[in-house]
């Protein structure tokens, strides 16, 4: 065999082997070459700038393809990087106010402000939507752009993606049919000019009616056609169901699909000419991304038989990842125009990035949907970053599936990777629910496979035991921090507290079982140290009756007992001995629950007393010198207090109780040893044989998670609004 043939057997033996491995689809493999996409974009506008104004059209397809990724990303930075876009175009669109290209960032505004509630983002879009359907809209559609018709009328293909879906979300927002019935009467107007019903295509504008190709076949640019195929899933997605027209789109969508799957090229793709794609031998990305996009959003809807279109869909997707960089960088990317027109390897714009994204989170929802087992869906409708919030799914939910104890783990579709789980008993010998972090990031949504089969082995982020080495403290952490509180023992010695006591951590180690073992956790070595002073106070936000202005609290806890102990959620509970409060006698159980991820404990009180209401005050303790304290009482109450600095840093803490609650100030009774003033306090009433609950925590400056004071503060009210809004899970 000759040099040559050898060489030969190589190359194709290699790309069999690639082109194999391409074919074998997941939801993880699609994630994750959207995420390398999608990132080099992103690192390629912060480094080298727009190539066209941000307003542009080429951003507002790109904007649409990345809105979609950023709500399965679950990357914070994708969401923040279009509301900084928003921010820096001041909401509005381009400089030519009726053009359909400079109003097509208005959907992702539109996307936006469903996110964010912030009318400042749609109020442009909202002004100029009804300035468009306040036009005329009576001229011919005969193309004619010296004359600004395109400033008029939708007169070329491409706007059926730019302009209609905006009206579409505009209608979604604000629920004014004034929106839909516009967008519907000029999208016919549009479709009856343009669309070849013998061909099922769409010409790009009129100047293509007699245009021939070189083999003498009508024009039919592949990207235009995907702007028009896309722009009806766009369309579809904020159109009521019983619309009247909406039929008449759903069977144009489907005698395109059926053509567009047709002339798909022996390579996956659509060449820049549908109808002669020999004459545009290259692969076409940006076309080929869009007609993805619309067949798999077709088979996700209802609209298209999977196992007709699958196959396109699959084959298309393999192609366009075929034509991805090792950097992240899409190639064969046609450059704006108006006709089919060559392409290279090398030739890449932002629009192509956004087709990409749009096919492929359509192609992560159908590959998903098609996974084998029970599928969990965990949706963030909030702005707050949740990635470390506890999905509970009861147990009774996971039996009925035929779910035992010792056979269930948590797979991210996104990572294919498995998630560490904790079975919770809640003193029960059966489970009573599934726990795993949601790994939701704003606006996210989560996909997690459980699959019948042993778990592994995870490593513990919460932990929490009696230390009865150091005068019976209980002890606890998790991930971030670490906290104590003093048992009988050191009552005995004569240190009285039910204040909550509050070690600094910058570890992810749980650090509590080495700490006590050195006995040197005053100073930092490196992880940490205990530098917080409880003395004779409620310290990180303890609780006690609160009667006449002042606080009657308990003594050191007697008794103690583990509920669950990680590796994801520690709970515990301990008991104190009976009390007279200015004449009330009372008893207090406390069940304090700490999750991996959170800087706050969720603390439930049941007081035993014989008044129909108690009421009771939790509290920070205050030290003197240049602290800063911050209050929101109302519906809710909220208070964090950043201490004065000390040689070893600042920790701020914080209390949130969910129920009506009146801040206040008040003086220590007695001082202590670390010369604390008082208390800053949330008063509220406590109802007879009813628990009451709330949050308390801290952070040190050194941990690194809050840059100011001000980012604490927004961690105590994003709290509050997680406990308005509880994720969503669905299970499939």
């Amino acid at each position: 065999m000759t040099i040559k043939h050898i060489y030969f057997s190589v190359f194709v033996s290699l790309t069999s082997q690639s082109l194999s491995a391409q074919t074998d689809l997941s939801p993880a493999v699609v994630f994750a070459a959207m995420q390398k996409t999608a990132n080099w974009q992103i690192a390629e506008i912060e480094k080298n700038g727009w190539r066209y104004p941000s307003t542009d059209w080429t951003n507002g397809a790109y904007y649409a393809g990345q809105m979609e990724w950023a709500k399965i990303a679950n990357d914070e930075k994708q969401l923040q990087f279009l509301k900084a876009v928003g921010e820096k175009n001041k909401w509005t669109g381009g400089p030519e106010r009726f053009f359909a290209d400079d109003y097509c960032v208005g959907q992702t505004y539109a996307e936006l402000f469903m996110q964010y509630k912030d009318s400042a983002m749609i109020k442009p879009m909202i002004e100029l939507g009804n300035d468009i359907l306040n036009q005329p809209h009576t001229e011919s559609l005969l193309w004619n752009f010296e004359g600004g018709l395109h400033n008029r009328e939708w007169a070329w293909c491409d706007a059926l993606f730019m302009g209609p879906p905006t009206l579409g979300y505009l209608y979604k927002i604000t629920g004014n049919k004034k929106y839909i019935d516009g967008m519907n009467k000029l999208w016919w107007k549009s479709t009856n000019y343009l669309y070849d019903t013998t061909e099922n295509l769409y010409f790009r504008d009129s100047r293509f009616f007699n245009r021939k190709e070189k083999n003498g076949a009508k024009v039919f640019w592949s990207r235009g056609n995907g702007w028009v195929i896309a722009g009806i899933a766009r369309i579809l997605n904020n159109m009521p169901a019983n619309y009247p027209d909406r039929k008449r789109y759903e069977k144009i969508f489907k005698a395109m699909a059926k053509r567009i799957a047709s002339l798909q090229q022996a390579d996956g793709t659509w060449h820049a000419s549908l109808l002669d794609p020999a004459s545009y031998a290259p692969k076409e990305t940006s076309g080929t991304g869009f007609f993805a996009y619309s067949l798999a959003w077709g088979i996700n809807n209802g609209l298209l038989s999977y196992n007709e279109y699958y196959p396109t869909v699959k084959k298309a997707w393999n192609a366009l990842v075929g034509c991805v960089h090792e950097n992240g960088k899409l190639g064969f990317v046609q450059v704006p125009g108006a006709a089919p027109e060559k392409v290279t390897y090398d030739d890449t714009e932002v629009y192509g990035v956004g087709a990409f994204l749009l096919a492929g989170t359509e192609l992560f929802k159908l590959l998903f949907e098609k996974e084998k087992g029970t599928k969990v869906i965990v949706e963030n409708t909030t702005v707050v970053n949740r990635q470390y919030e506890m999905v509970e799914i009861k147990w009774e939910k996971l039996a009925a599936l035929k779910f035992n104890s010792k056979n269930i783990v948590v797979i991210n579709a996104q990572t294919g990777e498995e998630v560490p789980s904790q079975l919770i008993y809640n003193g029960s010998s059966l489970p009573q629910s599934l726990i795993f972090q949601s790994g939701a990031t704003a606006g996210s949504s989560s996909f997690f496979m459980l699959k019948k089969q042993k778990p592994g082995t995870y490593a513990a982020k919460t932990y929490g035991r009696l230390v009865p080495e150091r005068m019976d403290d209980f002890a606890w952490e998790n991930d971030r921090i670490a906290f104590r509180m003093y048992g009988p023992a050191l009552e005995k010695n004569g240190e009285v507290s039910n204040g909550i006591d509050v070690w600094a951590k910058r570890t992810n180690k749980l650090v509590i079982n080495d700490w006590y073992k050195t006995n040197d956790y005053h100073k930092d070595h490196g992880e940490g140290l205990d530098f917080y002073g409880v003395g004779k106070t409620l310290g990180a936000g303890g609780v006690a009756p609160f009667i006449n202005n002042s606080l009657y609290p308990s003594k050191n806890f007697t008794t103690y007992k583990i509920i669950e102990n990680g590796p994801l959620r520690t709970k515990f509970q301990l008991n104190y001995a009976g009390w007279n409060a200015a004449g009330i006698n009372v008893k207090e159980t406390k069940t304090i629950t700490l999750d991996a991820g959170s800087f706050l404990n969720k603390v439930e009180v049941k007081y035993s007393f014989a008044n129909a209401t108690l009421p009771v005050a939790a509290g920070i303790a205050i030290l003197p010198g240049e602290g800063e304290s911050w209050n929101q009482t109302g519906k809710y109450g909220l208070l964090a207090y950043k201490q004065p600095a000390q040689e070893n840093g600042i920790i701020s803490l914080g209390v949130v109780i969910p129920q009506p609650a009146v801040a206040g100030e008040i003086d220590l009774a007695e001082k202590d040893h670390y010369n604390h003033t008082g208390h800053f306090i949330l008063a509220t009433t406590i109802n007879k044989n009813k628990p009451f609950t709330y949050y308390q925590g801290a952070n040190w400056n050194k941990e690194g998670s809050f840059q100011s004071f001000d980012d604490w503060k927004q961690y105590l009210q994003n709290k509050l609004l997680q406990l308005d809004n509880p994720l969503k899970i669905k299970i499939q």
